[in-house]
């Protein structure tokens, strides 16, 4: 038995033992692992420590029962491991900031899922200095492979070149797609990347951030997994959520082989607990636009600004509705607008209706990530009884005149079509 599946026994253990005070000791031996080895799993895992994890279980179970159990709050207390009601009153004002009773007359949910996801990698949080870089573009009309074209082109630039490498994707161009690659910075390197095949040379200051880290072997088969895992899995259940600032990867080797990528992600600690409700929505229309690709969402985003400015400019309002919703590396983007026209043949766009109903929706920032977002809700449509239908989540975004990102209203919502077990 590996690590992880460990891991998930002691998980196990405690969830089964919520209603009761929980013996660490025992929740390792479940894991057939020492104590000091579930804390380190644990942060590792989740982004938490076996105590905050429970404490949040115990008040997400809590509140569900709050909400939806006819039972008196000394009982619910009592059945989540409280040592009595005022305890419990007290994490609920401390969470909610609302009393239980004020929270069971709310419509919002407040939200911690269980840990049940395989993890692939480990992760590691910390606080790192990246120092003063020297960032460059490469474009190439393809993109498989662009990113060892690039790394290629800057060993041929820089033979000698020992310092660290940093890459991540860029913005495609004039159908070229790019990859930026950032060196620790020396005043003679500006020179050197005069006149190359690099461009847009430009020094970054040194920074200090908290970033979740993952080690990987350099091959995409462990690279795109662990991505996948840190935005879609670790950060769905951890203490943290994307910071500003984007991700990138740190090459790491010896001469020109490139044996390991440290990927990294900037995070910030986040509210305890994600506010969930069930909207009623009317129908809404949309004009989208499907795209295949990298930059699906550009592409199709820009298809729809080009065809609204010639032929319904006001529909691009200062307080407009965006749409969007991915699937792997297709994309739709779309804006809402108030009646249907007839579109034009092959202008690559479409209506797209949304049907009337209920939705559970979740709002943030603009700044945080969606995906994540659509994989809790549907964790708290399983746990709380509800049917999703059968249109994937999407993402609605509120601009209210803002173009600051923190003012931009977004929520993430899937259609639920019946009640069951409730």
């Amino acid at each position: 038995m590996d690590k992880a599946a460990r891991f998930k026994k002691s998980i196990s253990y405690i969830e089964e033992h919520l209603h009761s005070e929980i013996s660490l000791e025992l929740a390792a031996q479940a894991g057939y692992t020492s104590l000091m080895q579930l804390y380190r799993d644990c942060y590792t895992y989740t982004g938490h420590s076996v105590k905050e994890y429970i404490r949040k279980r115990r008040l997400s179970v809590a509140l569900a029962l709050i909400r939806a159990a006819e039972l008196p709050l000394a009982e619910i207390a009592y059945a989540c491991g409280y040592s009595s009601q005022q305890a419990l009153c007290k994490y609920v004002k401390s969470a909610t900031a609302m009393t239980p009773l004020e929270y069971q007359k709310n419509d919002a949910c407040y939200y911690f899922p269980a840990y049940d996801s395989q993890p692939v990698r480990q992760v590691t949080v910390t606080t790192d200095i990246i120092p003063k870089t020297l960032h460059t573009a490469f474009y190439y009309p393809e993109p498989d492979g662009i990113e060892h074209r690039a790394l290629h082109a800057l060993s041929t630039l820089l033979p000698e070149y020992k310092g660290r490498i940093f890459g991540s994707n860029g913005q495609p161009r004039s159908g070229e797609f790019c990859y930026k690659l950032a060196v620790e910075y020396e005043h003679e390197l500006i020179d050197r990347f005069a006149g190359s095949v690099f461009q847009e040379a430009a020094v970054h200051p040194e920074v200090t951030r908290t970033f979740a880290k993952i080690t990987v072997n350099n091959n995409e088969a462990e690279i795109t997994p662990a991505w996948n895992y840190l935005y879609g899995e670790w950060l769905r259940v951890s203490m943290f959520k994307p910071a500003e600032g984007g991700y990138f990867e740190e090459y790491i080797g010896k001469s020109r082989a490139i044996n390991r990528l440290v990927l990294y992600l900037p995070v910030v600690k986040r509210p305890d607990y994600n506010s969930i409700r069930v909207e009623y929505c009317d129908e809404w229309l949309f004009l989208a636009a499907n795209r295949l690709g990298e930059d699906a969402e550009e592409q199709a985003a820009a298809a729809v600004i080009a065809y609204l400015s010639i032929h319904n400019p006001s529909a691009i309002r200062q307080d407009g509705e965006f749409y969007v919703s991915q699937n792997g590396l297709s994309c739709t983007c779309g804006v809402r607008v108030e009646s249907a026209h007839v579109l034009p043949a092959n202008c690559g766009l479409e209506l797209l209706q949304l049907p009337p109903g209920q939705y559970a929706v979740l709002e943030s920032s603009c700044c945080s990530d969606s995906r994540v977002f659509g994989e809790l809700l549907d964790s708290w449509i399983r746990e709380n009884g509800w049917s999703r239908g059968k249109e994937p989540a999407f993402t609605t975004y509120k601009t209210n005149g803002s173009h600051d990102p923190e003012k931009i209203q977004m929520k993430v919502r899937i259609r639920l079509e019946a009640v069951i077990n409730r």
